[in-house]
């Protein structure tokens, strides 16, 4: 009986993503759909190192970075890879809780990339950030410093904040975390990622919260290409839901000038960011 549910389960999530794919609408559900969508632009580099995925129930939702430290083709590959698991391992499958499902993946993300590391002889690396939502909880996991935002009653927070490798000193009540952010951002900036978390890893550290949603509250995935130059209350005020695709490509062409701009060359990194609407 349990193998037939299952199989069920199956066959109604393959008509759900045909359903997408061939009208780009979503199977009706009871409760009112919650919005949801993405978009990327590619950087000055010319390939773009971002992938993003939302499942066709509009549960999941995944955004990957691939780092340039792994090449122009190292990238691609290590977005696309983290994309096509959780594409082809829905959560709505698993018959796992959400925190055990993002756990699981996580492990079988970092262990693929380290078997492709190891055939390519080539660290294939980047930052990863996956949100499943249901029952009105969101629970993020992230490796890296692609950040996630919660957008409450007008006020706007970084979750599931992954610590930088120099975050002990901090613990040791050494230095604070603020003068060790300036400290790092006073060195050129292509050593900055040397402070980074990365996936994969021997054992990947990672962050998992768990979030209590309410009706119009706003979840937001981006890369940091985004967040490094648009200010967090410029992204609250933008985002909105009436015209969600036309605010989240003004806050990334937002990005975009405001890196051309403080960098003082035409030079941009990949902008990719996804907003979820309660």
């Amino acid at each position: 009986m349990i193998g037939k549910r299952k199989e069920e389960r199956k066959i109604k999530h393959r008509l759900s993503t045909i359903l997408q794919e061939r009208t780009g609408l979503y199977e009706t559900q009871d409760e009112e759909m919650a919005l949801c969508e993405g978009y990327s632009i590619v950087g000055t580099s010319g390939i773009n190192g971002d992938a993003y995925y939302i499942s066709p129930d509009q549960t999941t939702f995944v955004l990957a970075d691939g780092a340039s430290g792994a090449g122009s083709k190292g990238k691609v590959l290590m977005s696309n890879l983290c994309v096509e698991m959780v594409r082809n391992n829905p959560f709505s499958l698993s018959e796992l809780s959400p925190k055990d499902y993002l756990v699981k993946l996580i492990w079988e993300i970092n262990n693929k990339l380290i078997t492709i590391s190891q055939e390519k002889g080539h660290y294939i690396f980047g930052t990863i950030i996956i949100c499943i939502v249901k029952d009105n909880i969101g629970t993020i996991v992230a490796i890296g410093d692609s950040p996630a935002f919660f957008i409450h009653n007008n006020s706007i927070t970084q979750v599931a904040k992954t610590k930088k490798t120099y975050y002990n000193l901090v613990e040791m009540g050494l230095y604070s975390e603020q003068q060790l952010e300036q400290a790092v951002h006073k060195l050129p900036e292509h050593m900055w990622s040397m402070f980074d978390r990365f996936i994969p890893m021997v054992v990947p550290t990672y962050v998992i919260e768990e979030i209590k949603l309410e009706k119009k509250d706003i979840l937001m995935l981006c890369s940091d290409g985004v967040s490094d130059y648009v200010p967090l209350n410029y992204i609250k005020d933008a985002v909105n839901e009436e015209d969600l695709i036309g605010s989240i490509k003004t806050v990334i062409n937002t990005a975009k000038e405001n890196s051309i701009r403080e960098r003082k060359c035409v030079k941009y990194d990949d902008l990719t960011m996804i907003v979820y609407v309660c």
